[in-house]
């Protein structure tokens, strides 16, 4: 997966001024509540927003959990998931590529269960703060980064039978927008994993810009970058189909074109002093999502070469950027190595949605769930 949307976006070169886009708000006023539901002692509220249609079919929506016996009124943190699924696309013929999940309305179910797992969400719900929790959609499967692009082949019209556009930044951002206006909120934090974890690096650049950002960043197993993902599709690390080259110019067109272009990957943003969001940067050595740990010419920020597998190559610019601003710096690194049983070592994508595993990489701690909610209480603790 984050191999295929970092191709996605490695010739989006588009030559852009200022971030006007990024800073647009997301659109509320159709927002609408459509079930509520109470389970183990947690109601989840499930809304529908029909301001942004599914590349598919349906509408983006969100779900927003609070504790039974918790005061609607009393202003608490909020916990925001951004769930993974991919990258997509529609070919030349109009066909969703890989296939067509993540391109219809995700039900109030999916959502309210990307919020109950036995591994960092129960964690979150269990924390003394009192978090209330959201869970948004992704069925425009832009990597959250839509932000109203016509979508190219896509066959699936509007209402009124106009073209339909990606817009996964927009609704992440009126959910947010809804959910602080409606439950009072203090500090709030941005969790994803896989393409959930590649787009909270970019919703909160787009928050930091509109003055809303988020305290903290946990991205879990993907990020995006571009040099590494061309680099290993030329060597034949990872080449199947879903990386075709002639798919790369239609994903970059579903993108915000800021977000889009190269010059904007997260560990440039970082870099740079334009992203200044704390950040927790998780990821497994050898993820079967991002090729493991196979071998590779590894291409440098400083125009090195150095061979590294290729999970390593893909986060080691976000984790040198971090590690550049000192012992200071509110964001960290977190290089794991977690399995499930009888799996290979290191292999697990997505680390944080299990609970009981043990990380062995000496340079973080072994029990990195309860590492995530100390940084974590520090940045809610914090200015």
């Amino acid at each position: 997966m984050r191999r295929f949307l970092s191709l996605g976006l490695g010739f989006a070169l588009l030559a852009v001024v200022g971030t006007a886009c990024l800073t647009i708000p997301g659109t509320t006023s159709q927002i609408n509540l459509v079930s509520s539901t109470t389970v183990n002692g947690w109601q989840y509220d499930f809304y529908r927003n029909s301001a942004y249609p599914c590349s598919i079919s349906g509408y983006q929506t969100f779900v927003v959990g609070t504790k039974m016996g918790s005061s609607p009124t009393a202003t608490s943190p909020l916990w925001v998931w951004m769930h993974g699924g991919g990258v997509g696309y529609f070919d030349s013929s109009g066909t969703p590529q890989p296939d067509g999940s993540q391109m219809t309305e995700n039900s109030a179910a999916s959502l309210q269960a990307t919020l109950t797992n036995a591994g960092l969400s129960a964690n979150v719900q269990a924390d003394p703060a009192g978090f209330r929790m959201l869970a948004v959609s992704y069925c425009n499967r832009d990597i959250y980064s839509g932000t109203g692009q016509t979508d190219p082949n896509n066959p699936n019209k509007n209402t009124d039978g106009s073209a339909r556009t990606t817009n996964g930044l927009q609704a992440t951002k009126a959910a947010l927008a809804f959910t602080e206006a409606t439950y009072p909120t203090s500090k709030y934090f941005l969790a994803g994993g896989s393409a959930g974890s590649a787009g909270a690096y970019y919703v909160s650049w787009s928050e930091q810009l509109s003055g809303n950002p988020p305290a903290g960043v946990v991205g879990d197993a993907s990020v995006v970058n571009v040099e590494e993902g061309t680099a290993a599709y030329q060597q034949g690390v990872c080449r199947t189909g879903n990386f075709d080259p002639n798919a790369q110019p239609i994903i970059s067109q579903r993108l915000d074109p800021q977000i889009a272009d190269v010059n904007n990957e997260v560990d440039k943003l970082v870099a740079s002093g334009q992203l200044t969001v704390p950040l927790l940067h998780i990821w497994n050595h050898a993820d079967t999502s991002t090729c493991g740990s196979t071998p590779m010419q590894c291409p440098l920020r400083d125009n090195s070469v150095v061979t590294m597998g290729a999970t390593d190559c893909d986060h080691q610019p976000l984790a040198a950027a971090i590690t550049a601003e000192g012992p200071n710096s509110t964001s960290e690194n977190l290089p794991l190595c977690v399995q499930l049983p009888s799996t290979p070592s290191c292999s697990l994508h997505v680390v944080t949605t299990h609970a009981g595993l043990t990380n062995s990489d000496p340079a973080s701690p072994s029990n990195y769930l309860a590492a995530i909610m100390t940084w974590v209480d520090l940045r809610l603790a914090g200015p």
